[in-house]
């Protein structure tokens, strides 16, 4: 999270990474998350706000916007870092090929918005971090902060999605 907000405010131009899964995530030996594999990264040129590209990068990533134009800027990155937080709190693969035969591809983000939308969203909520009773003693609204904060980085509009250095900013 630090590392991607450093790329976004960091330098000159902000640098989307366009590139967020979880393989492209290490941990250091003091357990410090860093970004692997910049290949895909673009520097939004002076004076843009945008960059307009071919559509690349792990499915069920891809912010609206981007899969539906090949625009994508900083909010782009906040939207496939919300995908990944969703993940991790779900516990569920963010794309499941293996259900094509039975109706298509299974998108994690359409299956948790489905269930956020029925008031339901605490049922996909993996079991480990639901039973976690140090967590919960420590802040019982954590798991419900953590789960907004996901959330609006999802939002269709980018506009509406917290900068990455807001985010960082809500999960500390």
């Amino acid at each position: 999270m630090h590392a991607l907000t450093y790329i976004h405010i960091g330098f000159s131009r902000p640098i989307v990474f366009r590139n967020i899964k979880l393989l492209n995530i290490l941990f250091d030996d003091e357990h410090a998350v860093k970004l692997f594999d910049f290949c895909l990264s673009v520097t939004i040129p002076e004076g843009e706000t945008h960059v307009k590209d071919e559509v690349i990068g792990a499915m069920g990533f891809f912010a609206p916007k981007y899969k539906n134009t090949g625009n994508f800027n900083e909010k782009s990155d906040v939207f496939s870092f919300g995908v990944l937080l969703l993940a991790l709190l779900t516990g569920k693969q963010i794309v499941d090929s293996s259900r094509r035969e039975t109706g298509g591809e299974y998108y994690l983000l359409d299956h948790v918005k489905k269930y956020n939308e029925n008031g339901r969203f605490e049922d996909l909520i993996d079991r480990m971090i639901a039973d976690d009773v140090s967590c919960s003693r420590k802040d019982p609204v954590w798991l419900q902060d953590f789960t907004e904060i996901a959330f609006k980085c999802v939002s269709e509009s980018e506009e509406e999605r917290p900068t990455m250095i807001d985010v960082a900013k809500q999960l500390r």
